[in-house]
C-alpha cells in the first residue's frame, strides 16, 4: 500500500477531476491522462460503458501508470466488482439508487465511494449516507448553490463535491461563482488541442478560488485549530523520505488512503 498520502487526504486536495473513456481508436489514453495530470488533475475517472471487465482493467492500469508518480487517484465508474479486482481507491456510483453500502463490500477497507447527483434530493441523500465520501452534482447554478449550502466547501466536516456538466476554462467562473470549488470535466480536456494547457487553465481558476484560510482549513485542519503538519495531514509520510505530492515509488494498488458524457 502507498504510504505517502492517504486516500482521503488526496481527495480533499483534488480540485480537478478528469473523466475519460478508454479512447480505443486513438490509443492515447495514458498520454492524455498524463497531460491532464501535468495540468493539475488530481483524480482520473474511467467512464466507458462499452468496455467489458477485461477492457476496463486494462484501461485502468494505463491510468494508474500515468498517475502513480503524483499519486493521482484513479476512479472506477459504477462497477464495484471491477473496482475490487483493480483494488481501486475510488468507486464513483451513478444516480441510480444503487447501494453504496453494498458496493463497499467489494472494495478495500480504505476505499472511497462517490455518488453522482442530479438534484436536491440526491444531494441530501449523498450527504446523509455514511458510505458516500464525496459526490458530483450538475453544474447549473441552482444545483451548485444548493450543494454549497448542504456541504460548504470550506467546512472541514462537509463532504467534498464536484460540479460537472459542460464546464470549460471559459465558463468555470460561473460554477465557482455559484459556490463550487471542485469540478469534474471530460470534453474540455479530451477535445482540447492542448489537453495539458486546458487542464492547467481550469486548475489555475480553481486554485485562485481556493486561496485563503477557509479552504486550507477544510483540507488540513479545523478552523480555530493550528493547521496540521504534513506528517499529521498525510499519515505515513514521516520516515518515508518522500515529500507531499512527490513521487511515491511503485505500486499504488489499494493505497489506504457522474456520469461524464456531459462533463
Amino acid at each position: 500500500m502507498t504510504v505517502l498520502l492517504g486516500v482521503e487526504a488526496r481527495l480533499r486536495r483534488t480540485r480537478l477531476l478528469f473523466a475519460t473513456d478508454a479512447r480505443p481508436p486513438s490509443g492515447d489514453l495514458e498520454s492524455l491522462a498524463s497531460a491532464a495530470i501535468a495540468g493539475g488533475a488530481g483524480m482520473i475517472a474511467l467512464v466507458d460503458d462499452a468496455l467489458d471487465a477485461r477492457g476496463q482493467l486494462d484501461a485502468l492500469e494505463a491510468l494508474r501508470r500515468a498517475g502513480e508518480r503524483q499519486q493521482v487517484l484513479v476512479a472506477v465508474y459504477n462497477d464495484a466488482d471491477v473496482a475490487g479486482e483493480f483494488a481501486a481507491d475510488v468507486l464513483l456510483l451513478p444516480d441510480d439508487g444503487s447501494s453504496a453500502k453494498k458496493a463497499r463490500r467489494a472494495l478495500h477497507e480504505n476505499a472511497l465511494i462517490g455518488r453522482s447527483c442530479r438534484g436536491e434530493a440526491d444531494i441530501d441523500a449523498a450527504v446523509a449516507d455514511p458510505d458516500v465520501n464525496f459526490f458530483v452534482v450538475d453544474s447549473d447554478a441552482a444545483t451548485v448553490g444548493y450543494a454549497a449550502k448542504a456541504a460548504p466547501p470550506s467546512n472541514p466536516d462537509a463532504k467534498p463535491w464536484f460540479a460537472a456538466g459542460g464546464i470549460t476554462p471559459g465558463n468555470v467562473d460561473e460554477a465557482l461563482g455559484a459556490g463550487a470549488r471542485r469540478v469534474m470535466v471530460s470534453r474540455a480536456i479530451e477535445r482540447a488541442g492542448d489537453p495539458q494547457a486546458a487542464a492547467s487553465a481550469l486548475d489555475e481558476r480553481l486554485a485562485k478560488a481556493w486561496q485563503g484560510a477557509d479552504m486550507e482549513a477544510a483540507i488540513f485542519g479545523h478552523p480555530g485549530r493550528p493547521v496540521m503538519s504534513a506528517e499529521e495531514a498525510f499519515p505515513g509520510l514521516a520516515g518515508t523520505g518522500g515529500s507531499v505530492g512527490g513521487s511515491g515509488g511503485g505500486g499504488t494498488r489499494g493505497s489506504g488512503s457522474t456520469r461524464a458524457e456531459d462533463s
